[in-house]
């Protein structure tokens, strides 16, 4: 039986088996710093980035892969919480659960940006112009404001020309009023604001309220878990999908082209192989008790593609090339 036909006799995977023992027996005695070659592989991997980021194939099957997303969205049946594992969803509920309160001067320095302090801003001057001219149109109700407001028009309709002036000058009265009243809530609302942004950090950041945050955390999780596909699709088609497929080739492309991508990637390299030294992968794989955990499934794999690797013309080619005098 020659070399070849041992190596395709599927009842005897001794060569192959052997073979592959001496891959991963060598993989494991190896040093970290042996395997992984910290100048070349941030270079290729460099390499390999910009010229993704820079195909315009790699554009259109981002922007398409967003599409497809969109549109399996669309077409899932429940809410999103149906399609979360139990486990997992149980879990995330648990750590919303947790009573944790952040640090004040983190939350403060959240929420006091420029576009947060005009948000607020815009939200507390709609509401104190909201309630002043309620109240103002609820004193008119009253019998004190129906009375003066009755004779104003009383006024207007009988006294003629001195009527009308007079009903002209109570309704530039009423204006002036309302200017100075948008005025007083501006300058109210912009002294109430730094006031407003520390109370809700309060809020956030007190200890004595964690079970509170946790109960709006938790209400925020089960508000997302019950969005349902087609939702959140519309949502995303709202969001022009197309231009965040291109938004987020730009942003990688930007990143891998910089001056310093390469040299985060071999900062990265360099302090795992400086900090596991000269270990081999077998021992830090023992010291978790991980080396059966990853063999087993790896040599299972790596014979799966050995034993189809000898059966190709490819293979029976070099082979002959090799035993060629």
């Amino acid at each position: 039986m020659s070399l070849l036909d041992r190596l395709r006799n599927s009842a005897d995977d001794g060569p192959l088996t052997r073979l592959v023992d001496l891959m991963i027996d060598d993989a494991m005695a190896r040093p970290l710093g042996e395997v992984v070659d910290v100048q070349r592989w941030p270079r290729l991997l460099t390499q390999v980035a910009v010229a993704w980021s820079s195909s315009d194939a790699a554009e259109e099957r981002l922007v398409q892969a967003v599409l497809d997303g969109v549109d399996l969205l669309d077409g899932l049946e429940g809410t999103v919480g149906d399609r979360f594992p139990q486990p997992v969803a149980d879990g995330v509920r648990r750590l919303m659960a947790r009573p944790y309160s952040p640090s004040r001067e983190i939350v403060l320095g959240l929420l006091d940006q420029a576009p947060v302090r005009k948000l607020l801003r815009e939200i507390l001057h709609d509401a104190i112009v909201g309630f002043a001219k309620k109240a103002r149109t609820a004193g008119e109700s009253t019998p004190v404001g129906g009375i003066a407001s009755g004779l104003g028009r009383f006024a207007k309709r009988r006294a003629g020309t001195f009527g009308s002036l007079a009903g002209d000058v109570v309704g530039a009265v009423g204006s002036e009023v309302e200017k100075q009243l948008e005025r007083r809530a501006s300058e109210f609302t912009d002294t109430a604001l730094s006031g407003a942004i520390a109370g809700i950090a309060d809020q956030l950041s007190d200890p004595a309220r964690a079970q509170e945050q946790a109960d709006l955390r938790i209400a925020l999780l089960d508000g997302a878990l019950q969005l349902t596909g087609p939702e959140l699709a519309a949502e995303l088609r709202r969001s022009d999908p197309q231009g965040l497929g291109r938004l987020g080739r730009d942003s990688l492309a930007g990143w891998f082209q910089g001056d310093g991508f390469e040299d985060q990637i071999r900062g990265w390299l360099s302090d795992l192989v400086q900090a596991e030294g000269q270990r081999t992968l077998g021992e830090t794989l023992d010291e978790l008790d991980l080396r059966d955990t990853c063999i087993d499934p790896v040599r299972e794999l790596l014979l799966e593609h050995a034993r189809h690797l000898v059966t190709t013309d490819a293979f029976m080619t070099w082979l002959n090339e090799l035993e060629e005098p």
